[in-house]
């Protein structure tokens, strides 16, 4: 029951942000381009809207708060949302957009996801500390923990504000025939928030790193979960006419394969991918991962706004 749970909810999201455009890097790319936020306001939705589920679960006795540790805020944290940022633009995407591209057939995203779990695998949280000669990090424990009437005001208050900028924005607009984002990101983030409940590190980097540091094993409910992700991207994709098989050159392959390392090293520092920020990070007001996510976000900011000055023009937004 629980696997199958966890299937579901995991089809869920990928068939959701394939057709809603789920990307970070995208959406800052609106608001420099077209000065549209609607696409962030989307990600506050989806954060906030786990953070609901979060505190009924809590409210319930499951206990998220408390069982779902982050570390102590440092600058390794920003250090790591920093170069995951520099990675996610040299790659062309973050972390779900690189999957999304892939399951519609960007055979170079492949690159990206693979050089991840190779620098996550030279990189592990062991070597890196040893490298750099940093002192153990202190796990904490969500400051919401214990606090349900917290927890469930701050998380309904920002999915009310997140979804009425959105609506008054585009209201039911549905981009290019996908989903409306109103709906999109807050089936994802209710459904990442019940997915904490049933397999906390269903993130899929966060499996990019169980299966680097050999914590995790060839089990039913690792890939299952990996499948289910995958597939409902890719049948979005289908099924939404987006799909058509490209190779991509050398040069695709070369962003795709540096960014990747990148975006490996950067999520060994912070800990986490930026998925793994917005989706436990976020709802969880984890310090390590808070911190790592606003660097990232503003990484994104910084570069894209210089290369618009640079190039004196504005970047359009990827498709």
């Amino acid at each position: 029951m629980k696997l199958f749970a966890t299937i579901i909810l995991l089809f869920l999201i990928g068939y959701a942000s394939q057709r809603s455009g789920v990307c970070m890097v995208r959406a800052v790319r609106e608001v420099i381009a077209r000065r549209r936020a609607h696409r962030l306001a989307g990600f506050a939705l989806a954060s906030a809207s786990a953070m609901v589920v979060m505190g009924i679960a809590e409210w319930l006795g499951a206990q998220p708060f408390a069982t779902i540790l982050g570390t102590r805020p440092d600058p390794l944290a920003a250090v790591g949302g920093v170069v995951f940022g520099i990675g996610s633009l040299l790659a062309g995407h973050c972390a779900m957009g690189l999957l999304a591209g892939l399951t519609k057939g960007e055979l170079w995203r492949a690159g990206s996801i693979a050089a991840m779990f190779v620098a996550v695998l030279l990189l592990g949280p062991h070597m890196s500390s040893a490298a750099l000669m940093l002192p153990p990090r202190m796990p904490v424990s969500s400051p919401l923990a214990g606090h349900v009437a917290l927890a469930l005001t701050l998380g309904g208050s920002g999915a009310v504000a997140a979804a009425s900028y959105i609506y008054r924005r585009i209201g039911w607009k549905r981009p290019r025939g996908g989903w409306s984002p109103l709906i999109a990101m807050g089936l994802i983030g209710s459904a990442s928030g019940l997915l904490f409940a049933l397999d906390r590190n269903w993130v899929y980097t966060s499996r990019i790193a169980e299966l680097a540091y050999g914590t995790s094993t060839a089990t039913a409910v690792t890939y299952a979960g990996l499948t289910a992700l995958a597939g409902a991207m890719a049948m979005a994709a289908v099924l939404g006419g987006t799909f058509r098989l490209t190779l991509g050159d050398w040069r695709d392959w070369l962003r795709a394969v540096s960014g990747g390392l990148l975006m490996g090293a950067g999520a060994t520092l912070v800990p986490g991918g930026n998925d793994t920020m917005l989706f436990t990070g976020i709802p969880l007001l984890l310090p390590n991962l808070l911190i790592g996510y606003a660097a990232f976000i503003a990484t994104l900011f910084v570069l894209l706004q210089v290369n618009t000055q640079r190039d004196g023009r504005k970047p359009q937004p990827s498709a």
